[in-house]
């Protein structure tokens, strides 16, 4: 059992890195520059003409894809707490309702609560959670809940469920 969990947390640490590398990486170039066209044809001339309607419309199309990419990367997920703490019930076997009650009563279920400066996230870990940051709150809650299963009980917590 000890070792299945071990194995889940490590793929689940694997995961986490390999997506947020992936979050993290740079958008891939859109399309060439569109350098301007010198023609020595007459302004007015039907060449000149043709030559800057393709340039405007593919301007034009280069602007659609780039909001349409900007939009698409202002929509990254964010994990949310309830997430966290239903992936930290089913990870460790620590029952949900307490953990959403502990964590309703240390934080008020904000992630980013801090108390005194040394207490921080979701569960008000002194200790940084997985080797991440503390506000992450699926590590917060995946470290809190496999403490409470490593210790048997919410002792280290002035809230208990």
């Amino acid at each position: 059992m000890r070792l299945m969990l071990a194995a889940l947390m490590v793929a689940m640490v694997v995961w986490l890195v390999v997506a947020v590398r992936a979050l993290n990486a740079d958008p891939p170039l859109i399309g060439p520059l569109v350098e301007p066209v010198v023609d020595a044809s007459p302004a007015g001339h039907p060449t000149a003409d043709l030559k800057i309607g393709r340039l405007k419309a593919q301007l034009e199309r280069e602007r659609r894809t780039s909001r349409r990419l900007r939009r698409l990367l202002a929509r990254r997920w964010t994990p949310t707490v309830s997430y966290a703490i239903k992936l930290a019930s089913a990870a460790t076997g620590v029952p949900s309702w307490e953990l959403y009650a502990v964590a309703r009563c240390e934080s008020n279920l904000y992630p980013f609560a801090s108390n005194h400066g040394k207490y921080l996230g979701l569960f008000q870990l002194s200790w940084a959670p997985l080797g991440m940051s503390p506000f992450d709150p699926i590590a917060n809650a995946l470290s809190a809940a496999m403490t409470v299963r490593r210790d048997g009980g919410w002792r280290q917590w002035e809230c208990k469920p």
